[in-house]
């Protein structure tokens, strides 16, 4: 669909201003896929499959609403603060932002059933990145300097609501049904310090509404006296969104368009089906840890492009530009005494790595791989109104990289949480 950003940027100087999440990968698909974890299992890398309990909000694996406090509450809120460095041929560029990941709340509606609600970001795109070059004089009026300006801004967003089940002991069921909303603005524009010139600029535009419809099942085995085992499977529901998208080619002299070709297409979009699996063992209510797989399957969805048919370029629905994303989660956490009085008892420490292929291609290559590791610790809150919210804090090194010909970026991440644990049907006194 787009210009290949890394041809151009090739032999000439980048130069890169913040926004959004500054990574000119956004560039590709409808942008970055943004971190499904939360705060409670973002130091493990993500793990989720097999991840629930009474003051957990696992929004990844629905079925874990049905383990929550039927006490109480949760409301979860959690942000990130991230600074990046990415190098190309030499040059080197360090953005930072900072972002809210999502807002959720769960509690107990009635017997073995559990509900959630919340919303969070599902792709970011945002990145202005300049390259210029020095043409040889050809015509005999000296040097000629090309500047390519790349601009996209935009992203897409979910909110949800979910329900889980325990109709048996040990087992549970759930579903979340999500609305999903957004637009994106690419741009790309070939300039030159001689205005006589002609300019080029291409411009893609789409909006996206749909709905989406995620299902989870967890399983619990009781394996001896001291360990618990915990299985978890999920999938999510792909389908065709009647949303159109737009390509707008400009000639432009002096800043003024001169000329100018619109096309449109719909039915532009597809949500893909992705399956996910995993399991988590806990040993003697203090030692926790396990393995997630998860696939999405983008390969064959529709999305637009620029293709280049007989010597035409035509704007088409294609399904050429994605590939299916695999993702590998291992992660692990420990909690010294979940019985234990003091506070350095209820600590929680944890640990977790992830391997991820990507969903989109360059220049009709798969895109860069990604690789995470994540260290987080979660501190109790004790007061007269809770001993049980957590403020969880986690760290994350993550390292973008693919083939040479490609921008390599590392991205170190700060993310903070609190997860609030509220009683409903405590009795109020006053003196």
């Amino acid at each position: 669909m787009m210009v290949v950003l890394f041809t151009v940027i090739a032999g000439g100087r980048m130069t890169a201003q913040t926004s959004g999440n500054n990574s000119p990968y956004s560039r590709y698909g409808i942008g970055t896929l943004s971190d499904e974890s939360q705060s409670f299992n973002k130091g493990m890398g993500g793990l989720s499959q097999g991840m629930r309990g009474l003051t957990v909000v696992n929004w990844q694996n629905p079925a874990s609403y049905a383990a929550v406090d039927s006490l109480t509450l949760l409301f979860d809120i959690g942000a990130s603060f991230t600074t990046a460095h990415m190098t190309y041929n030499g040059s080197s560029v360090n953005p930072q932002n900072s972002m809210l990941d999502y807002v959720q709340a769960a509690f107990h509606i009635m017997k073995n059933v559990g509900v959630s609600f919340g919303m969070r970001p599902y792709s970011v795109i945002g990145y202005n990145f300049t390259s210029s070059k020095t043409m040889e004089d050809i015509d005999g009026y000296g040097e000629k300097v090309q500047t390519a300006t790349y601009l996209g801004e935009g992203g897409t967003h979910v909110v949800y609501g979910g329900l889980g089940w325990a109709p048996f002991k040990n087992f549970s069921l759930g579903a979340n049904v999500s609305y999903l909303w957004g637009d994106y603005s690419h741009s790309s524009t070939v300039s030159f310090s001689e205005t006589t010139i002609q300019s080029l600029s291409r411009k893609y535009q789409g909006e996206i509404n749909t709905w989406l419809l995620d299902l989870g099942l967890q399983y619990v085995c009781k394996l001896n006296n001291k360990n618990v085992l915990t299985l978890g499977v999920t999938s999510g529901v792909g389908h065709k969104i009647n949303e159109s998208s737009t390509y707008i080619n400009q000639k432009l002299l002096s800043s003024s368009v001169i000329g100018a070709d619109t096309m449109r297409i719909g039915d532009a979009y597809e949500i893909p089906w992705s399956v996910g699996g995993g399991f988590a063992v806990t040993h003697n209510d203090r030692f926790t840890w396990g393995v997630d797989y998860i696939c999405q399957m983008w390969k064959n969805c529709r999305f637009p492009e620029l293709e280049n048919v007989n010597g035409d370029q035509l704007y088409q629905v294609g399904k050429n530009a994605l590939s299916n994303r695999q993702k590998f989660i291992f992660g692990a956490e420990y909690v010294g005494n979940p019985d234990g009085i003091r506070f350095r008892d209820h600590v929680s420490y944890r640990f977790g790595v992830s391997y991820a292929t990507p969903y989109y291609k360059v220049n009709n290559q798969d895109g860069p791989k990604n690789y995470t590791l994540s260290l987080g610790v979660g501190l109790p809150i004790m007061n007269q109104y809770s001993n049980r919210s957590v403020l969880n804090i986690s760290g994350q090194y993550e390292r973008v990289a693919g083939n040479n010909s490609m921008i390599k970026e590392s991205y170190f991440r700060l993310c903070l949480g609190l997860s609030f644990n509220a009683r409903w049907f405590n009795k109020w006194k006053v003196e």
